[in-house]
Formats: C-alpha cells, sequence, structure tokens
C-alpha cells in the first residue's frame, strides 16, 4: 500500500528536520511513502480537497491556535484524511483540543524521533490497509434491498422467561 503523506509545515527548518526523520524512519520499516511538503493554510486546502493526501503532518506554526479549527476544517472537506498535530510542549491545552477537533494523534515537537514516526506510521499503514478490505467486502457484497414491508406486521410482545422476563 503506497501512503502519499504532506508535511504542512512553513518553516524552513522544520521541514529539514522532518524530511530526516522521515528518512530515518524509512529505514526501519519497509512502507511505500511519498512526502510532499505545503508552507501554506491555502496550498494544505487545495491538497485536501483534490484528495492528493493519505496523511498530513500538521506544524504548530501554520496555523498556530488555529490549529483544531484547521483540523476541524480538513476534516469536513475530507473524512477519510489521517492528521498528525505537531504541537509545542508548552502549551498543553492544546493536545486535547486538537484530539476533540479529530486529530489522529498529537505530540510535542520536540519529543518527536524517527522510533515514534515509524511506530506511527506503521499504525496508519495497517489503518489504511483494514479501511481498503472492508472497503472491498463492502462493493463485493453490497447490502440486499429490504423488499419487506412493515405495514400489517405483528407487534412482538414480551415473552414470559424463568428468569422474571415479560408480563407473566
Amino acid at each position: 500500500m503506497h501512503i502519499r503523506l504532506v508535511m504542512a509545515m512553513p518553516e524552513q527548518e522544520s521541514q529539514k528536520l522532518m524530511q530526516s526523520l522521515f528518512e530515518a524512519a524509512m529505514c526501519l520499516i519497509p512502507l511505500d511513502i511519498s512526502v510532499n511538503t505545503v508552507e501554506t493554510k491555502d496550498d494544505l486546502l487545495d491538497r485536501v480537497v483534490a484528495d492528493l493526501d493519505d496523511v498530513i503532518v500538521l506544524d504548530w506554526p501554520l496555523a498556530r491556535e488555529e490549529t483544531p479549527d484547521l483540523v476541524r476544517t480538513v476534516l469536513r472537506r475530507n473524512p477519510r484524511m489521517r492528521l498528525v498535530a505537531l504541537l509545542p510542549m508548552a502549551l498543553r491545552q492544546y493536545r486535547q483540543a486538537t484530539w476533540d477537533a479529530g486529530a489522529c494523534n498529537s505530540i510535542p515537537k520536540e519529543l518527536i524521533d524517527q522510533e515514534w514516526l515509524s511506530s506511527l506510521l506503521c499504525v496508519i499503514n495497517r489503518a489504511m490497509e483494514r479501511e481498503a478490505r472492508i472497503l472491498n467486502t463492502q462493493s463485493a457484497n453490497p447490502p440486499l434491498p429490504n423488499t419487506h414491508s412493515t405495514v400489517g406486521m405483528a407487534t412482538c410482545l414480551p415473552i414470559s422467561t424463568p428468569f422474571g422476563g415479560g408480563n407473566g
């Protein structure tokens, strides 16, 4: 399975750091991942609407205090998106807010390393594989249309049981 990841990061230094972490993580896991970068919210939202990515790594400086709102906007526009927020350690209150908004995960940027990143990518990959299997099963076995009329059907009444149920 191919994972299309975009780093939403306005700062060159953060982009270089994340690129080196991705390269180190890819040495640990046998996954097929392409990585792109955007530097503005508008470019990110254009990619979201065009369905160009599976995963967004969203760096705090892109939206700052509006990060939870951006997460909600992304997921409204593409509910299948997986979003990971990199937050400043000093602003722990935003971890809960981005989680509540629908992010898959958030971590203080200061704590990220290749082991965490490789584990996260493995979990995302497995989830995407399972989602694909479910969708394939559903499309191969569509639900049968309900052709039974409920008009005139008997109403079921409680049955007496030795365990105290029913009305007897």
